[in-house]
């Protein structure tokens, strides 16, 4: 059994992450900004009262992420796998994109990610495997945008970008103390962000990402890999 912090777990990818790996009997601190309200956690830890903790957190907040990983800390908690999922977009291009859209997305897709891996850094130390799974997108790779005449979500698509060198930069500041960070993206998932279109149902999606996940140690270290596991060019 792991235990396993997820960002976002209210709805969508971490929702559905939290639900697959309580099935799996792993031990869940889910953590979203409204604990009482998140109606889809409420209702699994009716399940699994003894596998799941819902906790606060903000990610645009770091006296919020401080709080949380405090009282972590006076538990001596440990946590094996760190789900940093929180994350938003706007899908305005370059030409309307507003720069107070830039400014929010980059505050919560990247400073959020940011403050919560550094914040978790004591309680993955003391995991024998610890792992952070930064969740990316093929939108913020910049060798596919080059071969693709997708637009759009200039403010997305940066901001993913801007987390795969967190990915990178983490892994080697990291590597000493045996933490693998690695970026996947999720692929193109039908969530209220990805829209019905999408190829990948939510259930489908959680678990072709956690299928190459299971084993997951230091040969993943910085790399950049799809929900098909397949390493995807930065």
């Amino acid at each position: 059994m792991k235990t396993i912090l997820v960002t976002g777990a209210s709805r969508g990818i971490g929702l559905e992450w939290t639900r697959q790996c309580l099935d799996r009997g792993h031990r869940l601190l889910a953590t979203c900004r409204s604990p009482d309200n998140a109606r889809g956690l409420l209702k699994l830890r009716e399940s699994y009262a003894d596998l799941l903790d819902i906790l606060p957190v903000d990610v645009e907040d770091e006296g919020s992420a401080t709080r949380l990983f405090s009282e972590l800390e006076k538990k001596s908690e440990s946590i094996d796998l760190l789900f940093n999922n929180a994350g938003i977009i706007d899908w305005e291009d370059m030409l309307d994109v507003s720069s107070a859209s830039m400014e929010k997305i980059y505050k919560v897709n990247v400073v959020g990610a940011l403050l919560v891996l550094r914040a978790a850094i004591p309680c993955l130390r003391r995991s024998a495997n610890p792992v952070v799974v930064n969740v990316s997108s093929r939108l913020g790779s910049i060798e596919l945008r080059g071969n693709t005449q997708l637009g759009g979500a200039m403010a997305y698509q940066c901001s993913k970008a801007a987390l795969n060198m967190l990915t990178k930069q983490a892994s080697i500041d990291l590597a000493p103390f045996g933490i693998t960070v690695l970026s996947q993206s999720p692929g193109w998932v039908r969530t209220g962000m990805g829209g019905s279109d999408a190829k990948f149902s939510v259930e489908e999606s959680v678990t072709n990402m956690l299928g190459h996940l299971e084993n997951a140690g230091l040969s993943l270290n910085g790399k950049f890999i799809g929900e098909d596991g397949v390493e995807l060019p930065w």
